[in-house]
């Protein structure tokens, strides 16, 4: 999903009119194609980080190198319509506590090469989980954050990696033929479905969403805590809409890992001004 509100129904008549998946697909995930000028998103600009993806793509992120002997190491996914730039101006928050942080990209955005698709994208998030690992070092601990389309994809990665510590989502849909209006929803190319992911991460995950979101249904979040498998909390935020507001997020999430990491007993830290506790699910067992 962008990081402002997206036209739904624009959306839906290009899907409706392409016939080739690749036509649909750009409609589907808006990449912006240019390479990324780094120095005008960030205030203090990353190192630019190459990694190549099992079906040999070099895709470009960011990388901030955490305090020494830090562990944790945040890996950030952008959404529809934007790309690392973007990625990296959210994540530059998340170093609050000397906390490394890589910004991963995906194939078709900001110049990287390639085309996006849901195999795809999962591809590259592999890609830079590894490349994390590699840079965090024995005993890392990579904890994912996705805004929206990127939520999905960190759910989705999570489900495959069970050695993800914990996943962090904002603004994530339930489902995105929900998310899509309802003519657009039969040309979809991919499916994302995040109730199906959540369902089979054991690690801990917080669930994000601004109660003024008028891109990704604000209900999302309570689906999502409704069909997690492991430990979860979903959180509302009263004044946010679907753009988060990362000079809040960012701080609370390096302390919030610091909790997560000793086990679902521990309590998060106190919660922001307009954040509210919507529900929690303790990790037992689904049906």
């Amino acid at each position: 999903m962008p990081p402002r509100v997206l036209a739904l129904p624009v959306l839906a008549a290009l899907l409706a009119a392409t016939t080739g998946c690749g036509i649909a697909r750009d409609a589907l995930y808006a990449p912006r194609s240019a390479p990324i000028a780094i120095a005008d998103w960030t205030s203090s600009p990353p190192q630019t980080r190459t990694v190549a993806t099992a079906d040999g793509l070099s895709l470009q992120g960011f990388f901030w190198p955490g305090a020494p002997g830090d562990r944790d190491i945040f890996v950030f996914f952008h959404g529809r319509g934007a790309h690392q730039g973007i990625g990296a101006k959210y994540a530059q928050y998340l170093r609050d506590r000397g906390d490394a942080v890589l910004v991963a990209s995906y194939r078709g955005f900001g110049g990287n090469p390639g085309h996006p698709s849901r195999d795809g994208l999962l591809r590259d998030a592999a890609a830079f989980m590894a490349e994390a690992r590699g840079l965090a070092g024995p005993g890392a601990r990579l904890w994912l954050v996705g805004h929206s389309l990127g939520a999905a994809v960190a759910l989705q990665a999570a489900c495959v990696d069970n050695r993800i510590a914990g996943v962090i989502t904002i603004g994530a849909f339930a489902d995105i033929r929900e998310a899509a209006p309802s003519l657009a929803r039969p040309f979809l190319p991919d499916r994302w479905d995040n109730r199906a992911a959540v369902r089979c991460v054991r690690a801990p995950v917080v669930i994000l969403h601004g109660a003024q979101d008028d891109v990704v249904p604000p209900a999302s979040a309570a689906a999502l805590l409704t069909n997690s498998g492991g430990p979860a909390t979903a959180i509302r935020v009263v004044d946010w809409a679907h753009k988060p507001v990362m000079q809040t997020l960012g701080p609370w999430a390096a302390q919030a890992i610091e909790t997560l990491a000793q086990g679902p007993a521990t309590p998060l830290p106190p919660l922001p001004p307009q954040w509210q506790i919507q529900g929690v699910h303790d990790g037992g067992a689904r049906p």
